[in-house]
């Protein structure tokens, strides 16, 4: 019992009994085909209410509260308690009384559709938690799984490193052993996280770690062989991404950007060892792939394996109507598809354009115009696409190319060194604009940066002819 001190109007105080009882309302609720009375406590939150709720209806109907066994169906409800006459849901995070709960009220608990399944928590786990967190705000499950994830890629850069280093040479053949069980062991991995599980994220990270490992252990068995054998072992790999894909059954972003750097990498090596200069076989890849940034708005995307659920229930819509979650599925697919291709068109120029840029040692003006220009192209573009996944797919490209393009001529003369860093800060200070406008400003800008694209679009083909020397052989012929 709790007790306050009270005066009472000749000046004594008292002691006042509150009793530690605490108050209830009774309401009846209803839930399907049940009406259920009961004495609920007003200053408890509704959401600790509805679970418990949830199991009275289900003991009234009859049903295993215990059962583990539910419908995959059933993991896609949300309970809500709602008014009889009303159709908007009482606040979870809010008390009886605070939502205005009076005695004898009829509400009725009905499941909602949710286009993912909700989080279950388990209460020790959960306190477990509370107390980590309390020690160590900043550590929490997401900078868990993000060190989880940053170790992995780690440890295949190391496979890498062992791999391609020749101080292991002598322990090559025995690396690269261990380098194809290990890449057998990330790709099941993955696919029984996926499968089993149901962890997408953790799937496609374990898959993606895989196209590494396979492509070092490509480069050591194809390298003495010849060009079209490394072109072979590329087109191999545009294979395995497309198996990887199909087996673990989630991350086809991974494997469509690789697969279109492979193939691209693998037209390149055919026509490099068929006789083409490297300089004209970097230069003419890196506009093509440029170009073909703009041309992704207009293929006509599919969607990645977004299987269609039918559901023929009464009330659903009938047989045949399209579940709202694989229409979610549909668009973020289509997303991710198109963001794949952003990324794999733009990280091909960039590598097209850092082959140009080294490929005489110290960059001539030709290299670093034409570098500067497929960076600011690709700066460009970002404004067309309408989601920030696609946008990154080629801002980061171009942010990159910039920055190589910059570092390679501090090794030129004074001017290129000066211009380097006036075109990089130029290009940084447009793509920040472009960032921060996310819808389109006013015309007048809209129109500038329309014809900034226009111009840069077309002075690829023109800077390219410069960088392999065709106008150096026309005026001396």
């Amino acid at each position: 019992m709790g007790t306050g001190p009270m005066t009472d109007p000749r000046g004594r105080g008292h002691a006042a009994t509150i009793s530690p009882v605490p108050e209830r309302v009774r309401v009846s609720f209803l839930c399907s085909r049940t009406q259920v009375d009961v004495s609920l406590p007003l200053d408890v939150p509704i959401a600790g209410l509805t679970l418990e709720l949830v199991k009275v209806a289900r003991l009234r109907d009859g049903v295993n509260t215990d059962s583990l066994d539910e419908p995959a169906e059933a993991r896609h409800d949300v309970w809500v308690l709602t008014r009889h006459d009303g159709t908007a849901a009482l606040p979870a995070d809010r008390t009886l009384r605070q939502a205005g709960v009076a005695e004898g009220e009829l509400l009725r608990l009905t499941a909602e559709r949710a286009l993912c399944a909700p989080t279950l928590y388990d209460d020790v786990v959960d306190a477990a938690a509370r107390l980590n967190k309390t020690g160590s705000a900043a550590w929490d499950w997401r900078a868990a799984r993000v060190m989880t994830f940053a170790g992995v890629y780690l440890g295949t850069a190391v496979w890498v490193y062992f791999l391609l280093s020749p101080i292991f040479a002598p322990h090559r053949a025995v690396l690269l052993g261990l380098a194809v069980v290990t890449a057998l062991m990330l790709a099941g991995t993955a696919a029984l996280a996926h499968r089993s599980h149901h962890q997408s994220d953790v799937g496609a990270t374990l898959g993606w770690a895989t196209l590494p490992v396979a492509a070092a252990v490509g480069w050591l068995a194809l390298r003495g062989w010849g060009g079209y054998a490394l072109a072979s072992g590329c087109t191999a790999l545009v294979l395995l991404a497309g198996a990887l894909f199909r087996v673990i059954g989630t991350g086809h972003w991974g494997y469509l950007s690789a697969g279109v750097i492979s193939g691209f990498a693998a037209l390149a090596l055919a026509a490099h060892t068929a006789g083409a200069g490297v300089g004209v076989t970097a230069s003419l890849l890196a506009v093509f792939t440029t170009l073909g940034c703009r041309l992704v708005p207009r293929l006509p995307v599919r969607f990645a394996r977004a299987a269609r659920r039918r559901r023929g229930t009464e009330g659903d819509g009938g047989p045949g109507a399209v579940d709202e979650q694989d229409v979610w599925s549909r668009s973020r697919s289509e997303t991710l598809t198109r963001s794949a291709l952003y990324t794999g068109l733009a990280v091909t120029a960039a590598l097209g354009v850092a082959v140009v840029l080294t490929a005489r040692g110290t960059p001539a003006w030709s290299d670093l115009a034409f570098a500067w220009t497929c960076a600011a192209a690709l700066g460009c573009y970002v404004q067309r696409p309408g989601t920030a996944l696609e946008r990154a797919g080629l801002a980061v490209p171009a942010g990159g190319l910039a920055a190589l393009s910059c570092i390679l001529a501090q090794g030129g003369s004074r001017l290129q060194s000066l211009a380097g860093w006036v075109i990089v800060l130029t290009l940084i200070a447009g793509l920040s604009v472009l960032g921060i406008r996310a819808h389109p400003g006013s015309q007048r800008l809209k129109t500038m940066l329309d014809y900034s694209t226009y111009l840069l679009t077309a002075a690829l083909i023109p800077l390219a002819l410069w960088v392999i020397g065709a106008y150096d052989r026309l005026s001396g012929a």
